[in-house]
C-alpha cells in the first residue's frame, strides 16, 4: 500500500510540475483568463453547487425513506454537477455563425440522456439493494431447524 501511495504522490507531483511549466509559457492575457476561470470555478462551487447540494440533501432527508438516502445523494450530486457543466453550452452562446463545428451537438438532449442514465443507475441500485435486504431478512433458503435430538 505504501508503494502505491508513493507512486501516486510522485505521479501527482510530476503532473503539477508539468502544469506549472505550461503556465509559465503562457502570455499575460492567457494567464488572466486561467485565473478568471480558476476563481470562477471556486466561486461557482461555493456559491452554487454547495448550497444546491445541501438543499437537495435536506429535501431528500425529509421526503425519502432512510434506505434511499445514499443512492439519492449520489444521484442528486451527480445530476447537479452535470447540469452545472452543461450550463455554458445549453444556450448555445458560444456558437459561431458559419462554423458548424463549434457546438455541433444537441446538448440539451445529451444532458437529458446523461441524467436519465444517472437516475436509471440509482433506480437499479435501489432495486438490487432492496432485493438483498429482503433476502437477508428472510434468512437462508434451505435453513433447517436446529435438531437437538443428537442424531
Amino acid at each position: 500500500m505504501t508503494v502505491i501511495r508513493i507512486l501516486l504522490g510522485a505521479f501527482g507531483i510530476g503532473v503539477a510540475v508539468y502544469g506549472i511549466e505550461l503556465l509559465l509559457k503562457m502570455s499575460a492575457t492567457d494567464l488572466r483568463s486561467v485565473a478568471a476561470w480558476f476563481v470562477g470555478a471556486i466561486l461557482a462551487e461555493n456559491l452554487i453547487f454547495g448550497p444546491l447540494a445541501a438543499l437537495a440533501g435536506v429535501l431528500g432527508h425529509y421526503v425519502l425513506p432512510p434506505r434511499w438516502w445514499p443512492a439519492y445523494t449520489v444521484g442528486a450530486c451527480t445530476s447537479l454537477a452535470l447540469i452545472l457543466v452543461a450550463v455554458p453550452v445549453l444556450g448555445r452562446g458560444g456558437a459561431v455563425p458559419g462554423n458548424d463545428t463549434i457546438l455541433d451537438r444537441d446538448y440539451p438532449l445529451g444532458l437529458l440522456a446523461a441524467l436519465a442514465v444517472v437516475w436509471a443507475a440509482v433506480a437499479a441500485y435501489l432495486l438490487v439493494s432492496g432485493r438483498r435486504t429482503r433476502a437477508a431478512a428472510a434468512g437462508p433458503r434451505n435453513a433447517h431447524p436446529a435438531n437437538d435430538s443428537g442424531h
